[in-house]
């Protein structure tokens, strides 16, 4: 479960992690009132997603009649698919740097790492892309939290020193507790910026829990609750299990572990994978019609992997859902489809026929090399 960012910065100043101040607000009234109250402010919508910002949900307002005006065009607009309920309206904080402080499951290794980047803010993902050695990786490991000379050590490598480095010692410190006491699979202060005077401020902050341990932090609500994503509540209605994320490559797996193992794959490659799906026993060809549909919605999907092994179910008719969900596409996006088990040969003369790019082999490396060459292709 995603946390607000209002809910993630309560649980940082429990801890005493300095963040700005900030009232949420349901109705313009009581955002101008905030305003009054903190202004200079800028008007935030608390909706679980990350490019708020780059999508025009973060607002600067002076005055309690500018914060109104902004919190009016706000509330109720739709923003990366989710309706705005909610803004966060705080004061505004300058400063002069922004910094990327946070912890995240590292599966493959089968532990957390902690990291640390002396350029943070919108841009991270380009920064980790472009500039990888500027990201700094601390190994977590359970039951073990970092002592502070560790943390010191490690972001002393930036090349910080002296107050601001025993500022942002304690801040990490204060986040490796919180991302164990809350059973937290991330926890990101992105930007954690530097002020003018010295200070360190978490400014924006992302916290996500794991589901499974949701019955021991009730304050987080339930599982049970109404999803928010519109992609997660469309998968419910079909039948599938899916997680949106935020990369660039869309998958559709007939098994957890062929999902988990696709996405592996797909960062060894040098992509992102934008979703988990996984199809669950019972695929038809309407399942997976609906399936790729499903997929091709999220906005930084740019191509599409289908993984499919087929004990029980006939494979020809998961082809014809590909293929029927893929031609219906406004744009047809570059696809690799790896199918294999049950009525396999039937179903690649369908997908051939249709044009589609196949991978006989039962190595998920070639599909996953075939959709690249596909998507560099498509770039040149």
């Amino acid at each position: 479960m995603r946390l607000l960012e209002y809910q993630g910065k309560e649980i940082l100043r429990r801890h005493k992690v300095p963040t700005p101040r900030g009232i949420v607000a349901s109705t313009i009234e009581e955002a101008s009132k905030a305003a009054a109250e903190l202004d200079p402010v800028v008007i935030k919508v608390q909706i679980p997603t990350g490019g708020r910002g780059k999508a025009g949900g973060i607002l600067p307002a002076d005055g309690p009649a500018k914060a109104a005006e902004q919190a009016k065009a706000l509330l109720g607009r739709q923003i990366k698919g989710f309706t705005v309920e909610q803004v966060l309206v705080e004061e505004r904080v300058t400063f002069k740097q922004e910094l990327y402080l946070g912890i995240t499951v590292d599966n493959r290794h089968g532990h957390s790492v902690l990291m640390f980047c002396p350029s943070g803010g919108m841009d991270i993902e380009e920064v980790a892309a472009n500039h990888p050695e500027l990201i700094y990786k601390l190994p977590l490991f359970a039951g073990k939290e970092p002592a502070e000379y560790e943390l010191r050590n490690f972001l002393r490598r930036s090349g910080y020193t002296g107050q601001i480095l025993a500022q942002l010692t304690s801040v990490a410190k204060k986040l490796c507790y919180c991302f164990g006491y809350y059973d937290l699979t991330v926890a990101e202060i992105n930007p954690l910026v530097l002020t003018e005077d010295g200070q360190v401020i978490a400014a924006d902050c992302k916290m996500e829990v794991d589901d499974n341990a949701l019955f021991r932090h009730p304050e987080f609500g339930s599982k049970k609750k109404e999803l928010t994503d519109p992609l997660e509540r469309e998968a419910r209605d079909i039948g599938v299990t899916y997680i949106k994320l935020e990369g660039n490559i869309g998958i559709i797996a007939s098994g957890a572990g062929l999902g988990m193992n696709t996405m592996d794959l797909i960062l060894e490659a040098g992509h992102r994978p934008a979703n988990f799906l996984e199809t669950g026993g019972g695929i038809t060809r309407e399942l997976i019609r609906k399936a790729v549909l499903l997929v091709a919605k999220h906005e930084g999907v740019e191509g599409l992997i289908v993984n499919l092994y087929g004990g029980v179910n006939p494979l020809v008719e998961a082809a014809r859902g590909v293929v029927d969900g893929w031609m219906s596409l406004p744009t047809r996006l570059p696809i690799v489809v790896k199918a294999l088990g049950n009525q396999q040969d039937e179903a690649h003369a369908v997908l051939k026929e249709a044009g589609v790019p196949i991978v006989t082999t039962i190595r998920t490396e070639e599909a996953v090399a075939e959709l690249v060459r596909q998507l560099e292709g498509t770039r040149a």
